[in-house]
C-alpha cells in the first residue's frame, strides 16, 4: 500500500512539473513559436510552390571508345552533355498557365547559361506528368516553359543537349501567388536541418528552464 501511494505521488510530481514547464516563460515562449511555425507552415503550403531540379550526365565523350555517333541538326558531335530539367509544383494550390506572367515582363523559363552552347532541346515526356499539356520556346536564348494547368505534384520535364559541361541551368519567373521559384533541397537536406534547427530549439528552452528551475530552488534552500 505504501508502494502504491509513493507511486502515485512520483506521478503527481511527474505531472506538475510538466505542467509547470509549460505555464513557465519558457514553456509559454515555446508554444508561441511553434504556433508561428505552424501557422507560416498553413499559410505557406497552401499556395501553388513552384521547385526546380537539374541533373547533368555525360551523353557522348571523345574519351570513350564509341560505336555509335551523335549527329543534331546535320552536325556530329563527339562530346556533348545532357542535363534534365524538372519544374514541379510542391504546393496544396494548383497554378493555372493564364496566371504566369506574359512573355516580355517575368515567364516561368529555364534561363540557358551564354556559355552553355546549347545544341538541342526538348520538353521531355518521360519525365513530364502525363495528363499535364505543356511546350517550350526558345525566346531570347532562354526556354519559356508554357502550360495548362500545374496542379499539386505534377511536374513539367526538358531535356538540353549541349557542349558546356559545366553549364548552370535555372528556373526563373512568377506568377500568381509565386514570387520565385527556388531550387529543390532533397529529403534528406530537409530531415538533417529540420532536425538540428528543432532539436536544437528545444534544447536551448529546455535548459534555460532547468537553469531558471534549479537556480529558484537555490536560493530557497539559502533562505
Amino acid at each position: 500500500m505504501k508502494l502504491f501511494k509513493h507511486k502515485n505521488t512520483d506521478i503527481k510530481k511527474f505531472i506538475t512539473a510538466i505542467w509547470d514547464f509549460w505555464t513557465s516563460k519558457t514553456g509559454a515562449f515555446l508554444l508561441a513559436v511553434s504556433a508561428i511555425v505552424i501557422g507560416w507552415y498553413q499559410f505557406y503550403i497552401n499556395k501553388p510552390i513552384l521547385k526546380y531540379d537539374t541533373e547533368t550526365i555525360s551523353f557522348i565523350s571523345s574519351q570513350n571508345d564509341n560505336d555509335y555517333k551523335v549527329n543534331v541538326h546535320g552536325k556530329e558531335y563527339n562530346d556533348l552533355y545532357l542535363t534534365r530539367v524538372t519544374l514541379q509544383n510542391k504546393g496544396a494550390s494548383a497554378l493555372s498557365g493564364k496566371d504566369v506572367s506574359k512573355i516580355g515582363h517575368n515567364p516561368i523559363r529555364i534561363v540557358v547559361p551564354d556559355d552553355a552552347k546549347m545544341v538541342h532541346f526538348t520538353l521531355d515526356k518521360t519525365i513530364t506528368t502525363p495528363d499535364l499539356t505543356a511546350s517550350l520556346k526558345k525566346i531570347d536564348g532562354d526556354l519559356v516553359i508554357e502550360f495548362d494547368f500545374l496542379n499539386s505534384d505534377y511536374q513539367i520535364g526538358a531535356s538540353i543537349l549541349h557542349e558546356n559541361p559545366n553549364a548552370k541551368f535555372k528556373v526563373e519567373g512568377s506568377a500568381l501567388n509565386v514570387n520565385s521559384i527556388t531550387k529543390e533541397w532533397s529529403d534528406k537536406q530537409i530531415k538533417f536541418w529540420t532536425f538540428w534547427i528543432m532539436g536544437g530549439l528545444y534544447l536551448i528552452l529546455v535548459a534555460v528552464y532547468l537553469y531558471n528551475h534549479i537556480k529558484r530552488r537555490f536560493r530557497l534552500k539559502r533562505n
